[in-house]
């Protein structure tokens, strides 16, 4: 089952993802919010109390929020912001001039998964705009409209091999594997859209979210580097400002990452 979704997933998707009337690709690129107003909200409400970045990467979206400092949104131990609240993703399109999103994984509510919503949208060099509305089990014809503004490199991307949407084809870490216990059924999306990488962890059988985690990033053509931004395994934050370095093997459309002192060594397909 594992292999098939991943067949059908890596070749279907991509294909709905690029029928689009305009390019995909004008949308490339890593946006924080500033601003949103959500269902009932009749005024703009400043985004200070939560970090909310949206990610996308030729037809592939990607959605999170994390450091959040609302209340009554503390960690385990109630002692500080949480680091993460949730993550989403899917694929888009752009159709008659609107932005069209279907939801391949959400955290907050696995009914969403497979809905497709469709938006009002504006995009520049500097900010992303979003007016539309979501309909889910939980989330009945609930209004969302959101700006934000583009995430900007401190320096330029020394390699660009990277950039783009991945799928994890082989995965093992220690002695977790991809596909046997707890991984079974899990599928892996990691899409690098300069100056941030973001993945996604969710199973595709129960449609129920795994994990997900974030960084900005350098590549230089060997090594991988990654200062994270958030990590959702870790429920103290801690690895927030991690620096890893991972070694980076591409080949054919694929790549090899290897890493942790030689517990982690996972394998990416690249969607065309």
């Amino acid at each position: 089952m594992t292999k098939l979704f991943f067949i059908l997933f890596t070749t279907l998707l991509p294909i709905l993802a690029f029928e689009s009337d305009e390019p995909v690709g004008k949308l490339n690129g890593a946006f924080r919010q500033t601003k949103n107003k959500y269902g009932s909200m009749t005024d703009w409400k400043p985004r200070d109390s939560v970090t909310v970045i949206k990610v996308f990467r030729d037809g592939y979206w990607f959605g999170a929020f994390y450091d959040d400092k609302r209340r009554g949104r503390y960690d385990e131990k109630n002692t500080g912001p949480s680091p993460f609240n949730g993550a989403c993703g899917g694929t888009y399109e752009l159709k008659n001039g609107k932005y069209v999103e279907t939801v391949g994984f959400y955290s907050w509510d696995s009914t969403a998964v497979g809905n497709v919503f469709t938006f009002d949208y504006k995009v520049s060099p500097q900010q992303y705009e979003q007016y539309g509305m979501m309909n889910s089990e939980q989330y009945k014809n609930y209004p969302i409209n959101e700006i934000s503004e583009r995430i900007r490199a401190k320096e330029p991307l020394k390699n660009s091999a990277l950039e783009g949407v991945w799928f994890m084809k082989e995965g093992q870490w220690g002695n977790d594997r991809l596909g046997e216990g707890k991984y079974k059924n899990i599928q892996v999306v990691k899409i690098f859209s300069y100056p941030m990488v973001v993945y996604a962890y969710y199973n595709a059988v129960t449609k129920q979210f795994n994990g997900a985690g974030g960084a900005t990033y350098q590549y230089d053509g060997t090594t991988l580097t990654e200062t994270n931004e958030f990590w959702s395994w870790q429920a103290d934050g801690k690895r927030r400002g991690m620096v890893e370095k991972f070694k980076i093997s591409p080949k054919n459309g694929q790549y090899t990452q290897q890493g942790w002192d030689g517990k982690l060594r996972e394998v990416f397909v690249k969607v065309k």
